[in-house]
């Protein structure tokens, strides 16, 4: 079984943004470079479902389960249970998640995999797209969501010039992959390295870490630490620099209790000292960690000039 301790909600998207030629040009293509899905041995069967059923999205879905099939997992068709269940051609996750003992009734124990790819035309005079490939991983048996996982979106220019057709090549191109990096990530999930990711108790949590008012030299050295030297780090994802905040996803496999520990002794290593330079709070999955700014301090030095 696969479990998190933590998921974020991402949001429903499809491709109905692209212009109706394009789109059209782009189905095509898709339809024509479908790849089968083929069947492999594991414990559960895998059921990746794009959450829109356009040929587009379908085709990223598809991407996803056959890089995960030559991985070894087995990876079933979502047709036949989509049938079953009356679902399309829209997902919906509220209903998926009522219909867990329907799922587990047909295909007995399974992980669904819902896919969202959105592509948004940008720019005027020259064409540009805007990519965003997701995933979110839900257990019928404990009928929730239980993780997400999404790559990095891109921004992508066709070359000039490039007509409909052209146009439709490269971005099948692109979502293919970003749809084949997602598989691999998702792999990463499902595996069992020494019994860490899955199974035995043992889970990936997924914590918000918010870096407020510390130097750029203070981010890059607590992040450091963090990545290179705390046991069970698996990654750092959706990092957002914005003035003196810095927002990322910090994932790991290590206590959490423990974890705040190692936080303390590192922000002391690059001289920040919890409760005098910074406030460090730790809640749930979150982690916050902010400045302390000197007039705030307890105990300051005061107006040694009127007070001496």
């Amino acid at each position: 079984m696969l479990t998190y301790l933590s998921f974020y909600r991402l949001p429903v998207c499809c491709a109905r943004y692209l212009p109706h030629s394009l789109l059209q040009a782009l189905c095509a293509v898709l339809t024509l470079s479908f790849v089968a899905v083929g069947s492999a041995s594991a414990d559960d069967t895998i059921i990746v479902i794009p959450t829109v059923n356009s040929d587009v999205q379908s085709h990223a879905a598809v991407t996803v389960g056959s890089r995960l099939s030559r991985a070894g997992y087995r990876v079933a068709s979502p047709d036949p249970l989509l049938q079953m269940l009356n679902m399309g051609p829209v997902v919906s996750r509220s209903d998926l998640l009522m219909r867990g003992n329907d799922i587990m009734t047909a295909i007995g124990k399974a992980i669904i995999v819902l896919v969202d790819l959105e592509i948004t035309e940008t720019g005027n005079r020259s064409p540009g797209y805007e990519i965003r490939l997701s995933s979110e991983i839900y257990e019928p048996g404990s009928q929730q969501l239980v993780a997400s996982w999404a790559v990095p979106n891109t921004t992508l220019v066709p070359p000039s010039p490039c007509a409909a057709a052209c146009q439709a090549m490269t971005l099948r191109t692109e979502v293919e992959r970003m749809a084949d990096t997602l598989g691999d990530s998702l792999i990463f999930l499902l595996q069992e390295p020494g019994g860490a990711l899955a199974g035995d108790g043992s889970a990936i949590a997924i914590l918000e870490v918010e870096l407020i008012d510390l130097s750029a030299e203070e981010r890059v050295q607590l992040l450091d630490l963090m990545r290179n030297e705390f046991p069970g780090f698996v990654d750092i994802t959706r990092s957002q620099t914005s003035g003196p905040r810095q927002r990322l996803r910090y994932h790991t496999t290590a206590q959490l209790d423990r974890l705040g520990e190692w936080i303390m002794v590192s922000l002391a290593e690059i001289g920040l000292d919890v409760g005098e330079d910074v406030q460090f709070v730790m809640t749930g999955n979150r982690i916050d960690i902010r400045r302390i700014a000197t007039g705030n301090r307890k105990g300051t030095t005061g107006n040694r000039v009127k007070f001496n």
